[in-house]
């Protein structure tokens, strides 16, 4: 006797596929799994500062040897950087950014700004991006593509694609980071917490919605489908740094962004906006961040502005 399924089969018709189950996909999540982790954005960081060998790298990072090879093999896995031999009879080994490495350039000069604008202990990017043409520090607004006004969280709406993606892969395990021995490698104790907070995934997310609207603990653990643990202590982390506020409400704890984490949004945009073209398998972008009344993204559009210029090395 036929079974069910292949009497439907028999018919012409099979049931509809079942729907998938997880949280909600966005460019943000997909794209901080590649770039989440403080050494990998330093290493990005010196890359687009034109480091190339290995022995470079590691002198101006300071960086265990071992955790520099995983960090450029995981960039070459990911395809933003490939291996190449160079010089006489090919002999010398380095590491270039790719064009997928490349487009990460918005997000970087997020970066900078935001170490420029919360200078206390924020010193990992310690030099300014000048243009070579007038000698001026570079200078960076997300504007809408259409009507050009700045986009800010409080001028910009999430609207999802639809039908909605979910994520149904399991969320990685988070790495347990010692960072103490992360500021011992680097010497650079006053921007420890800064570079963890960069290069950290859940803090991130946890921005990205807090912009969106203040937010209960709960409602942060089930959004993000975050353990309890992980979600209190980025929390504490983002208190530390004077990103987000913490208001009782009976027997609740309500969490909002403060101003001085207005700088660090243009940052979560220019990533999202990479991982829309890079992180989502050659499907819709999961989610547009768009101004209520266009609705197309906004994008990063770079200006001058007067500055010192000191250090520079671009």
């Amino acid at each position: 006797m036929l079974g069910s399924r292949e009497k439907d089969a028999a018919r012409g018709c099979c049931p509809p596929a079942p729907e998938p189950s997880g949280p909600p996909a966005t460019a943000l999540l997909r794209a901080l799994r590649v770039l989440g982790d403080p050494w990998t954005m330093l290493i990005l960081k010196e890359a687009f500062n034109g480091t190339r060998r290995f022995s470079a790298f590691q002198r101006a990072l300071n960086i265990p040897r071992q955790t520099l090879s995983l960090r450029l093999a995981h960039l070459c896995r990911e395809q933003m950087m490939y291996r190449r031999f160079i010089g006489p009879g090919q002999a010398t080994l380095d590491y270039a950014p790719t064009a997928k490495a490349l487009d990460l350039q918005d997000a970087m000069y997020a970066i900078w700004l935001w170490h420029q604008a919360n200078p206390g202990g924020a010193d990992i990017l310690p030099f300014d991006i000048v243009h070579k043409g007038c000698g001026h520090v570079i200078g960076a607004t997300w504007r809408c593509s259409e009507c050009r006004a700045p986009a800010t969280s409080g001028t910009v709406a999430i609207h999802r694609t639809q039908p909605e993606q979910v994520e149904a892969e399991p969320r990685p395990r988070l790495a347990r980071r010692n960072d103490a021995s992360f500021t011992a490698a680097t010497s650079q104790e006053a921007g420890t917490v800064a570079a963890s907070l960069v290069g950290d995934l859940p803090c991130n997310e946890i921005l990205y919605l807090l912009f969106q609207g203040p937010r209960h603990m709960l409602a942060i653990v089930q959004e993000l489908a975050l353990g309890t643990s992980v979600v209190r202590d980025r929390l504490d982390k983002l208190k530390e740094l004077g990103l987000v506020a913490e208001v009782a409400q009976g027997r609740k704890l309500l969490y909002s962004v403060l101003p001085r984490a207005e700088g660090f949004y243009p940052l979560l945009l220019a990533i999202a906006d990479w991982g829309d073209r890079w992180c989502n398998d050659g499907h819709p972008p999961p989610i547009c961040a768009s101004t209520p009344a266009v609705p197309s993204c906004a994008r990063a559009t770079p200006v001058t502005t007067a500055g010192s210029g000191s250090g520079a090395r671009t």
